[in-house]
């Protein structure tokens, strides 16, 4: 979701003083991607300084995605959230999957660059994290790194195939049809067998929007070790489980990265 209006987004930030922003710059046209920075919470003054690269989905820009952010730094991670261009105020641009993938790589190159908080020189350990759309994003740019321990998770949430399976459950065959002819194919399920472990895979059983039987499917694809985990809950709101399960899932993740070789 594109925001024409910068005052309406520089409001909405004003209301979470928390939240700072970068600028990273793609592409040969001079673009610019927006980069929101989530501070962590409990836990930050750990030994090991674990970064999250938040890759959201299709229909909500990166400031509407801040809630489910929560969950992450509650357990001392600090969470980058970019906009590909065609969101928020990132540069204008109709989106293609080849651009979105651009952008995910430009901005994975720039938070490599990043020092540490205040200098501490604590080591750093990232993780990848994709929502719906932003899994096989995610998926894409972790299958693409051959850095040796280059991130020490991959997690992915509300998961699918490939697109053409979403649209055929959306709409059948005449979707399938649709997304043929089209060039947007955003394959995870071939690109997952590339990726390197650990790997995380969270959905709900009541989503609509991507069925669970996708996220299984891409799951299976997926080399160990690796962790399903499921809630009775829908396509987004994973982070408003109730019973403390999903906040241990990022408990969890976060000691795998501490035990993780940097």
């Amino acid at each position: 979701m594109v925001i024409s209006d910068r005052q309406a987004w520089q409001n909405m930030l004003a209301t979470r003083p928390d939240v700072s922003t970068l600028e990273v710059p793609v592409g040969d046209r001079n673009d610019r991607i927006t980069v929101l920075r989530v501070p962590p919470g409990d836990g930050a003054d750990r030994e090991i300084d674990i970064r999250v690269l938040y890759l959201h989905g299709t229909f909500r820009h990166a400031f509407w995605n801040l809630p489910k952010t929560a969950p992450m730094t509650a357990a001392g991670m600090t969470v980058y959230v970019p906009d590909y261009r065609g969101w928020g105020v990132s540069s204008p641009l109709l989106p293609s999957e080849d651009s979105i993938n651009e952008d995910a790589l430009a901005v994975w190159q720039a938070l490599q660059e990043l020092p540490s908080p205040n200098g501490n020189g604590r080591p750093v350990r990232w993780v990848i994290y994709g929502h719906s759309m932003g899994s096989a994003v995610a998926v894409a740019l972790a299958a693409g790194l051959t850095a040796k321990h280059a991130y020490c998770a991959l997690v992915v949430e509300s998961s699918f195939t490939n697109f053409s399976d979403v649209a055929y459950e959306a709409a059948g065959w005449p979707g399938r049809w649709l997304v043929a002819m089209g060039e947007q194919r955003m394959d995870a399920e071939v690109l997952m067998a590339s990726v390197k472990p650990p790997v995380w895979s969270l959905h709900g059983e009541n989503d609509t929007t991507v069925p669970m039987r996708l996220g299984q499917r891409l799951f299976k694809r997926a080399p160990e070790p690796k962790t399903w985990a499921q809630w009775p809950l829908g396509h987004s709101n994973l982070h408003t489980d109730a019973s403390g399960r999903y906040d241990q899932v990022w408990r969890d993740i976060r000691e795998t990265c501490e035990r993780s070789p940097g």
